[in-house]
């Protein structure tokens, strides 16, 4: 299995990130360093989600089929 990664940057104020935190939305589309489209499952940014919103840098690990396997802030 190849693993992948991508780097990317997000910042969202409390009240953007509510709306994916209440279910009213379940995935964020950011663009990595490289330009790269991601959509990501809420999951995975939600262990991030602060008073204040979502915000730094970030690098994900998938497969080349898509999987995601890994999400840490840098």
């Amino acid at each position: 299995m190849v693993v992948r990664q991508s780097i990317f940057s997000i910042d969202l104020d409390y009240d953007e990130a509510r709306v994916f935190y209440t279910g009213a939305k379940n995935r964020v589309q950011v663009t990595a360093n490289d330009g790269k489209k991601i959509n990501l499952p809420w999951s995975m940014l939600q262990p991030f989600f602060t008073p204040s919103g979502v915000q730094g840098r970030f690098v994900i690990q998938y497969t080349d089929e898509g999987k995601m396997l890994e999400l840490n802030r840098l």
